[in-house]
């Protein structure tokens, strides 16, 4: 296995600056002191020395984002050893559904369940084999905008007990009735189900616009069927309506 480094993703924007900056590095640090015990050379050294702080973080980002330009939209992605060496990549960030309308982003599902406990579904790191052989078994190959409206998007994944767990590169919600109130709902699933708790996930989960609960796969099949509205969503590309392939 390569050299596993923390990952996050970001989005910078001129008028905006970084989207929820402070969520991302409480993930990365998190995960930095979760995974010490199975990366770290030094597991004591790394937790009390090598670490780095939100302002290191941000003081390398910033210096990233002057670099490729701050009149520049950008996707940065930025990573940590289990030294605490911070490196950071910047591209220019395109449209990856741009020209495509809400109906016409697609998922499908997996072909076959992913078990919830591995470790590298808790947290977001460079080890992808997981999300990467989902999306192999659907045909798809590395993440870019479909080629055509009849291409998938993305591939959802779900656990031993056919239980939702999220997209191999967004979490997802999908519209439930509150049979108290008989109003829809945003219900995204726990981190329980085996999924990476997103930084755009814990924001709307805080302002009340998500709330959690388990989703199985013939729950999300017939949202479809009834055409509820599903969504997926993370910190670049934010909120995105999808249609449900099967």
């Amino acid at each position: 296995m390569n050299q596993i480094h923390l990952l996050e993703t970001v989005l910078y924007d001129p008028k905006e600056g970084v989207f929820l900056l402070e969520y991302h590095c409480d993930r990365m640090i998190s995960s930095a002191k979760t995974l010490a015990a199975f990366f770290a050379s030094d597991q004591e050294k790394f937790l009390r020395d090598l670490i780095p702080t939100h302002s290191e973080i941000e003081n390398k980002l910033n210096a990233a984002i002057n670099n490729a330009g701050k009149d520049k939209r950008q996707r940065l992605r930025i990573l940590m050893d289990f030294d605490g060496a911070i490196s950071i990549q910047s591209s220019h960030l395109p449209s990856e559904t741009g020209g495509y309308s809400d109906s016409t982003i697609t998922v499908v599902l997996d072909t076959h369940s992913t078990p919830k406990d591995n470790l590298f579904l808790q947290h977001k790191t460079t080890e992808r084999q997981v999300y990467n052989e989902a999306r192999e078994r659907r045909g798809l190959g590395p993440i870019t905008a479909p080629k055509s409206a009849e291409e998938p998007f993305d591939v959802i994944l779900y656990n031993e007990y056919d239980e939702i767990m999220e997209g191999t590169i967004a979490n997802i919600a999908v519209q439930v009735e509150n049979p108290e109130t008989g109003k829809l709902e945003w219900i995204t699933p726990p981190v329980t189900c085996g999924l990476l708790g997103g930084v755009m996930r814990r924001k709307l989960l805080e302002d009340g616009e998500l709330h959690e609960g388990v989703i199985t796969v013939d729950d999300l099949k017939k949202a479809a069927l009834e055409n509820r509205k599903i969504k997926c969503f993370n910190s670049v590309r934010k909120e995105y309506p999808v249609t449900l392939k099967f």
